[in-house]
């Protein structure tokens, strides 16, 4: 059995990073894994919250980490558990320490897209950033990246609820997102006006087409906002942070169709996004916007059947508690340095 332990599990990030292992964890015991509390373990697992420091400049914040982490005596993994494919602050830790593993919900195809810098080692930021970061990482580093084998869609138990598809919508557009953000920094680099110009773009190409649609776009408490997603035949999901959202899982629970920003570019374990048949791709910025609706409102009874049967079938199939122990038993299998039996 492998015995694995936590570092402050319940600390700020740490918490959402870790959740999904909480929903399966009495299955993990069948594949020889176990979480323990006791400093009897064979690998300990690290947060993010304990060896990065967004509210500090970024080398401050990697001295924090490699503080942090050269107290640990034993084998470890690091898990970035931030929302983008960024590997800001994580990876820098991560190649300055004995780490076996780096762990990511999501990365970037290949090494080669992180060698183009970008604000904050975000591709969709472009570069209107004082810190613009890439990264020249070898082989045997990247080797060393792992997926956590899960994202966004496994932190919320009730997205596997998916409610009866109405195929009676009355309204073609929801609307209602969040455009602005407040003023925020990471490693004391602001990042708002970043956020805010991909998200009031969107909202800048609906402006002009609220005469032409039949369009909700008022915020409104989160149960009427829902009861107007399910009778909503389109709705948004801009990048925000990162490149997947809640609001992906919301429109795939509640039947309605969502517009994103291609996702090519994103690996992910589960992955469910494939352009045209579990989503609709838009460019970053949203300039084929009234084309892809246009599309999707001339044959929606077609295209709605089609794009949330694909969806859920994928959902199903690959948000599994059992793929997720199978996913881990490997990882600890393929390090060969404790016997795994199974």
């Amino acid at each position: 059995m492998i015995k694995i332990k936590i570092m402050n599990p319940t600390k700020g990030r740490n918490e959402p990073t870790f959740r999904p292992f909480g929903f399966i964890q009495n299955q993990l015991r069948d594949y020889s894994v176990e979480f323990t509390d006791s400093d009897d373990f064979d690998y300990m697992f690290i947060g993010m919250a304990d060896f990065i420091d967004k509210k500090i400049s970024l080398q401050d914040s990697i001295q924090y980490g490699l503080e942090n982490i050269s107290k640990i005596t034993g084998d470890y993994f690091l898990f970035e558990g931030s929302d983008s494919t960024s590997l800001m602050g994580g990876y820098e830790v991560f190649e300055q320490s004995d780490a076996i593993y780096l762990f990511k919900n999501q990365m970037l195809q290949t090494k080669e897209d992180y060698t183009i810098p970008y604000a904050h080692n975000k591709w969709f930021w472009g570069q209107d950033s004082d810190l613009n970061l890439s990264y020249d990482i070898s082989d045997e580093q990247w080797n060393r990246i792992k997926f956590t084998g899960f994202n966004v869609g496994q932190l919320v138990p009730q997205y596997r609820n998916f409610q009866s598809i109405n195929r009676n919508k009355t309204t073609e557009i929801c609307a209602i997102f969040r455009a602005n953000h407040d003023h925020n920094e990471d490693h004391k680099s602001r990042n708002d006006h970043l956020y805010t110009a991909h998200r009031k773009g969107l909202w800048d190409r609906l402006e002009p087409l609220k005469s032409k649609y039949n369009m909700i776009y008022d915020r409104l408490p989160f149960e009427e906002y829902i009861q107007n997603l399910w009778n909503s035949k389109i709705s948004f999901s801009p990048f925000g942070m990162g490149e997947i959202c809640f609001r992906d899982f919301e429109c795939m629970q509640y039947g309605t169709i969502f517009f994103k920003p291609n996702q090519d570019r994103v690996k992910t374990i589960p992955n469910i996004y494939e352009a045209g048949e579990t989503y609709i791709d838009v460019k970053y910025d949203w300039s084929d916007l009234e084309e892809k609706i246009d599309y999707v409102l001339s044959d929606f009874d077609v295209i709605n059947e089609r794009i949330n049967t694909n969806i859920r079938e994928r959902f199903m199939e690959g948000y599994d508690y059992d793929k997720l122990c199978m996913y881990w038993y490997n990882i600890f299998k393929n390090l060969n340095t404790i016997e795994v039996e199974k």
